[in-house]
């Protein structure tokens, strides 16, 4: 049913009127009963699509605003109410530039910039999220949130001093704030002062009412304390506590949204290509890459499984002037899924023809073109993102030219640094959260490595961690001889190169350089690695290193 201009308006005046009056329930059922009889507007539409967020439907409620938004494409608030909605839904990079547009039509919108100062920190984009901080600071100088987040953005970077400094700014306003004491406590442990901060944890643990996030936070902390103590039974049990808490958070969305655990894709993959007969992958061609010929570069995929040393690798090799480096930009696995997703894909990628690889493989160099930004000609892609060893088969039939290069570390290191090293939470990542899952996780990827490499034409070189750190000129100069680099002095300094915003992990540990502290550290763990041990033995023998020590 349609209604009446008059009726259209009257029933329009009741939202706006309850909305005022803050009884959103009776808005937003107004709200969608106006939607069902037609009426469009923008705020129709954004309340209905939040009626529809809140019976489970996201999805359905992100259209509505985005409706709302060609509407109303000028109108600031509309933007902020989607890149919220997209962010509460865990499209975190959508809804980011939603907020961006919210303030590109309205500079000082507070809310969008504290939600764009929260999701672009979260998201590791420490640049940005320290410049909306400061304009919130600007704004409103006794926001303790943000002079919080500021302290929390400089122990980050190791900026001790200036991490005290706001930290305590926020106290004075607001004693107990909660990311002022986080902020305090890692100043304190890169300090050298882990007995602080451990009794500092302890007493935030003590609190009640405290979230399941600020929970993780300090877990993770006392964990790194109780490490630096050398109190590695309780530290890892902290760890544990911490992963369990993120694991019961996520299982719901994991069993909602994922078809297919990573694990079990891995495993499934490695079944398939065991039976696969060399040759006929050997013999028969997708063709030449004529889209990376166009572009004129070499191209290299850095693979292996995370905390391998990839990262190292990568940023190595990103500080020599020819290398233009795609660092955890993943432009292989929607291409992937046509084939990988299902058993019956794998014939279709064996007899994939040089014009529907040559449609992916336009596709994939695209990507790299608009994620780089720079003329490509002369210089060496290198495509770095380590699960790709999942897409090993589809690599070797859409880039036959391509050289890939696998980190390698000791099993034991990686499988105990995966546990106990926080990541965003993905598919890939759910699996990390468990130790004996993370130990099965890593077997499967290798073994599927290993399967592809027997069957598939690949050309592949081991990096091994271990040699970077201790005989880092020589295993580098093998490298660039693989790849087809000369050496240059500057990667000798390619920690001065790192940028300011740390993405992972290991981001964090190379802004101090080369430091062999982390290798063999799985022997500290001995005792709780032991229901491991079964898992990652072959491993351990496969890649030369020694069982007992």
């Amino acid at each position: 049913m349609t209604l009446s201009p008059e009726a259209a308006e009257s029933l329009f005046e009741n939202i706006v009127a309850s909305f005022e009056r803050g009884e959103r329930d009776t808005a937003m059922r107004l709200a969608v009963s106006a939607l069902e009889q037609g009426l469009d507007e923008p705020l129709v539409l954004l309340l209905a699509g939040e009626a529809l967020e809140e019976d489970g439907r996201g999805a359905e409620g992100i259209e509505l605003l985005l409706e709302a938004a060609e509407i109303a494409p000028e109108e600031a608030q509309v933007w902020f109410c989607l890149g919220t909605m997209r962010i509460r839904q865990g499209l975190d990079e959508a809804g980011l530039a939603d907020l961006e547009t919210a303030l590109s039509l309205q500079a000082n919108f507070l809310p969008a910039l504290a939600n764009a100062a929260a999701v672009s920190y979260r998201l590791g984009h420490l640049t940005d999220a320290e410049s909306y901080y400061r304009q919130l600071v600007a704004l409103d100088p006794d926001s303790t949130d943000a002079l919080a987040a500021l302290a929390a953005i400089a122990a980050r970077r190791r900026d001790t001093a200036q991490a005290r400094a706001m930290a305590s700014r926020a106290l004075a306003l607001q004693p107990g704030n909660f990311s002022a004491e986080m902020a305090i406590g890692r100043a304190d442990l890169i300090d050298g002062e882990p007995e602080r901060v451990h009794a500092r944890m302890d007493r935030l643990l003590a609190r009640s009412g405290l979230d399941d996030d600020a929970r993780v936070a300090v877990l993770d902390l006392r964990a790194d304390a109780l490490d630096a103590l050398d109190r590695t039974e309780a530290a890892f049990a902290d760890y544990a506590s911490r992963n369990a808490i993120l694991s019961q958070k996520f299982a719901a969305r994991m069993e909602r949204e994922v078809s297919e655990r990573s694990v079990d894709r891995a495993r499934r993959l490695a079944r398939v290509f065991s039976s696969q007969a060399a040759a006929p992958w050997q013999r028969h061609s997708a063709g030449p890459d004529e889209a990376g010929a166009d572009a004129g570069c070499r191209h290299v995929f850095l693979l292996s499984f995370p905390r391998s040393g990839t990262t190292l690798l990568e940023k190595v090799l990103s500080s020599h002037s020819d290398v233009v480096a795609l660092e955890e930009v993943d432009l292989l696995s929607d291409i992937a899924s046509e084939w990988l997703a299902q058993d019956a894909g794998i014939d279709a990628l064996a007899a994939l023809g040089p014009r529907e690889a040559a449609v992916h493989r336009a596709r994939y160099w695209q990507g790299v073109r608009d994620a780089t930004g720079v003329e490509l000609s002369g210089r060496t892609v290198l495509d770095k993102l380590p699960l790709h060893t999942l897409c090993l088969p589809v690599i070797a039939r859409l880039f036959p030219q391509a050289k890939i290069l696998f980190a390698v570390r000791d099993p034991r290191d990686v499988v105990l640094s995966c546990f106990r090293r926080r990541f965003q939470v993905n598919p890939a990542m759910y699996e990390l959260l468990d130790l004996r899952s993370a130990a099965q996780f890593y077997h499967e990827v290798m073994n599927l490595a290993e399967v592809c490499r027997a069957v598939l034409p690949i050309a592949v070189w081991e990096v091994r961690h271990e040699q970077m750190v201790e005989q880092f000129e020589h295993t580098v100069r093998r490298v660039l001889e693989f790849v087809g680099l000369e050496w240059q002095p500057a990667l000798l300094h390619f920690a001065d190169t790192l940028p300011a915003d740390p993405r992972t992990p290991s981001d964090l540990q190379l802004r101090r350089g080369l430091n062999a502290s982390g290798l063999g550290q799985w022997r500290r763990y001995s005792d709780p690695m032991a229901p491991v041990t079964d898992v990652l033995a072959p491993w351990v023998q496969r890649y030369g290193y020694t069982l007992n020590g």
